[in-house]
């Protein structure tokens, strides 16, 4: 497992570099602060501008910064510094797809970088190969969660769970980009353990919504059977004698009230009929009484 009293000092450590808190809090999901150092380069201010553009979904902003940045076209004998900065292309990356921006730059410029595991992980999250071998699971498992979260499967947090677990060296390798993929991921994965399979979740609020659609279709065609059943009854089946007709015709005018009377009755009790009639199909279909009130409470049904 991660120490905890290793990662407590090293995070301790990295308090004095904003770039690293800053990553840390981004991971972590916590508030991104100011730093006193984003203004000082073009770099700087790319770096800070697209972590909170991230964290506040803000794609204008994100574009801005990014457009920035991809104005530089490095070529492999010309390369610079910052496209082997694992921090900045990670978070450009993740903004790319989270903001559906045209990825061709990003993918030039890791396809230049150095080969190293970091690199070849880039490389597959580019290809959508997510579950490859050769990954480092914690980095592809944060890109996940910022951008795809219903791809982590229960299968892919065990294997991430395992590789960090069994990575006893983590915190003597010169990676702090890696090592703070591995503790977010960590405990992440710590905090949803007990719960469900991301996608199987997904997949059932998806059928629940198709579900509940169709039982109100249900619910209208048999109001709507049921309302012309009324209509073919009162204008086919009756025979009325002579003496009825000549009833009805001499007091026409109650008769009118009494049908305006009804129709308001009416208009009350179809939506009291509708509900009820969802109610007993979601029941026939095997849904326990907590079950139907929820779903009709929550569909405002």
């Amino acid at each position: 497992m991660v120490p905890i009293e290793e990662t407590i000092n090293y995070l301790s450590r990295i308090n004095n570099s904003p770039k690293l808190t800053t990553f840390n809090n981004l991971l972590g999901g916590r508030e991104i602060h100011t730093s006193e150092d984003q203004d000082s380069n073009e770099l700087n201010q790319v770096y800070y501008g697209v972590i909170k553009a991230i964290r506040e979904n803000n794609k204008q902003d994100f574009v801005t910064f990014y457009s920035i940045k991809s104005k530089s076209k490095p070529s492999k004998d010309s390369a610079v510094p910052f496209i082997n900065d694992d921090f900045l292309i990670f978070i450009l990356l993740v903004g790319v797809v989270k903001f559906g921006i045209d990825g061709a730059w990003i993918s030039d410029i890791i396809s230049i970088r150095n080969k190293n595991t970091i690199t070849i992980t880039f490389e597959n999250i580019i290809k959508e190969n997510y579950y490859s071998k050769s990954i480092l699971p914690e980095i592809v498992y944060m890109y996940l969660h910022f951008t795809k979260p219903m791809l982590i499967t229960n299968d892919f947090i065990n294997f991430t769970y395992k590789s960090i677990n069994d990575n006893t060296q983590l915190f003597e390798g010169r990676s702090d980009f890696q090592i703070l993929c591995a503790i977010n991921s960590y405990n992440l994965i710590v905090i949803s353990k007990e719960v469900p399979d991301k996608s199987q979740l997904l997949m059932l609020q998806d059928f629940t919504g198709r579900f509940l659609k169709r039982v109100k279709f249900l619910s209208w065609l048999i109001q709507a059977a049921l309302f012309w059943g009324v209509i073919y009854l009162l204008l086919t089946l009756p025979k009325y004698s002579p003496e009825t007709i000549k009833f009805i015709e001499k007091y026409n005018y109650a008769f009118t009230i009494f049908g305006a009377l009804g129709l308001s009755f009416l208009g009350n009790v179809v939506p009291i009929f509708k509900k009820m009639s969802q109610i007993i199909l979601l029941r026939l279909l095997g849904a326990s009484k907590t079950s139907v009130k929820e779903l009709i409470k929550e569909k405002g049904s």
